[in-house]
């Protein structure tokens, strides 16, 4: 048994046209969550729906072969599909930017101001057109976006990611056998002022599931290497499997194993 889906409730759950947030606070790393998620969805014969904004499948299917999946395999299977926003971004800025340079009316202030909301509809058309392919071939599909806030990276402003978030929760949400899962990265300091803090304060209220993974506030541990915090955020699911509101545990992850344990008890939940 996976003791983190198993506190998740995942493998308990019927996830479709639900949203899982998970938010990895700065010196965490929630991989191990998402890692979790992926084998769970396979166990299932979810499809993959992968959205990659800082790792590589590669990253992903080094990860898996430790755990028994072979995601480049599952690939060329029809299992699995990936976008990478990134190179599509700056393809299309590239042309972007060359096609104002032919146009010398074109001033660069609205080259910048109207042309992210054509970037990120071009993304969405990719990400929707490598979704319809999975679920032609697929019962059920996870979609999983890691690391969004690389969108700020690259200018853009707080309403871009949060359209495309509502782009894709409706997708799921059209088509109520399939889930989406969304990684996002937040910061200790100037909490007001910082964008993804924000982004990730207002996805929270969308989410069914939100997981927050933390450092030790004193530092690391050799023991264990953070926390683990779980909000079901839909009372019908609370009442019918008897979950708590918040649930806060603390875990310790070695190269094929993550332990879980109950803040002040020695025992590992299995």
């Amino acid at each position: 048994m996976d003791p983190v889906s198993d506190i998740l409730g995942i493998d308990t759950v019927n996830m479709g046209g639900k949203l899982i947030l998970i938010e990895e606070r700065h010196d965490s790393n929630a991989n191990f969550l998402l890692n979790s998620i992926i084998s769970n969805a396979l166990k299932k014969n979810f499809g993959i729906c992968f959205i990659l904004f800082h790792n590589t499948l590669n990253h992903y299917h080094n990860v898996g072969m430790k755990f028994g999946y072979n995601l480049t395999a599952l690939k060329g299977e029809g299992k699995v599909t990936v976008v990478e926003p990134m190179k599509i971004i700056t393809s299309t800025i590239e042309c972007t930017n060359e096609e104002a340079a032919d146009n010398l009316n074109t001033a660069f202030a609205d080259l910048t101001s109207d042309s992210n909301g054509n970037i990120i509809h071009n993304l969405l058309r990719i990400i929707k057109n490598e979704y319809q392919k999975m679920t032609e071939h697929n019962e059920s599909v996870i979609i999983i976006s890691e690391d969004v806030n690389h969108l700020y990276n690259l200018g853009f402003n707080l309403s871009d990611p949060m359209y495309y978030v509502r782009y894709l929760r409706s997708l799921i949400q059209l088509d109520i056998v399939s889930q989406l899962c969304i990684v996002t990265h937040t910061y200790k300091h100037e909490l007001r002022s910082c964008v993804p803090n924000t982004f990730a304060n207002g996805l929270k209220h969308m989410a069914h599931l939100y997981v927050v993974v933390d450092p030790f506030e004193t530092g690391h541990s050799s023991d264990v290497c953070g926390k683990i915090t779980i909000n079901w955020r839909t009372d019908c699911i609370r009442k019918k499997y008897n979950y708590s509101e918040i649930a806060r545990y603390i875990y310790t992850v070695s190269d094929r194993q993550v332990k879980i344990y109950t803040p002040g008890t020695p025992a590992m939940l299995v």
